[in-house]
């Protein structure tokens, strides 16, 4: 519950900075300064691994600032580079505490069986439709026996509609609401579709093993 009240009261307050400084910020978030996108791909990457501002705020500020394609890039990068760096701490440093960490999460032993069947799809899917928590892809890869080349390749093509959509939304929400619920449905769509593709590969996977 503590937890919970420390969440609420950080992002309540960041929001409430945010709100304070609205004016400030839209002439920011209006500039497209490219002498900035170094520190922009830094910060993706930084509010991947720490969420000090929600990622996807930050991500549709991207798609504001930079538009689509750029700000899709550095979502994509953000995501695919904290996604790296929390398998490889999985994997080499950190073995027994982020054990004990996600063994808390209940998907996660359904997760390592599926996952040591087929890695790469099951990664794949996991990225399209966020049918795991994000902390278990991460960390549950990186304790099993996934080759790294596999995990990178299926992060790096499953986050690519996503982060592209985040940057979308958040560059159509400033200018076309219309616009806006349209991609917004257009995706919802396809990640179902996608989840009824999923649904039907596990239960062949399950009467393969039975």
């Amino acid at each position: 519950m503590r937890k919970v009240l420390l969440f609420l009261l950080i992002y309540g307050l960041i929001f409430l900075t945010a709100f304070y400084y609205r004016e400030y910020l839209l002439d920011w978030l209006r500039n497209s300064d490219f002498s900035q996108l170094p520190l922009m791909f830094f910060l993706s990457v930084l509010f991947s691994v720490i969420p000090i501002v929600p990622f996807t705020i930050f991500a549709g500020m991207m798609g504001v600032k930079y538009g689509v394609w750029i700000g899709g890039l550095i979502n994509w990068f953000g995501n695919v580079g904290a996604a790296v760096i929390f398998f490889l701490l999985a994997r080499y440093f950190f073995v027994y505490g982020f054990k004990q960490y996600i063994s808390r999460f209940k998907s996660y032993q359904k997760w390592n069986d599926i996952v040591n069947k087929n890695s790469f799809i099951t990664v794949l899917f996991a990225r399209l439709i966020f049918i795991v928590p994000a902390p278990v892809i991460n960390i549950g890869s990186g304790l099993s026996s996934m080759p790294f080349k596999v995990y990178f390749l299926a992060t790096a093509i499953g986050e690519i509609p996503s982060m592209i959509v985040y940057a979308f939304l958040g560059n159509q929400l400033f200018t076309s609401v219309q616009t806006f619920m349209y991609g917004l449905s257009l995706y919802l769509g396809f990640v179902l579709v996608i989840w009824l593709i999923y649904r039907r590969w596990v239960k062949q996977k399950s009467k393969v093993v039975l």
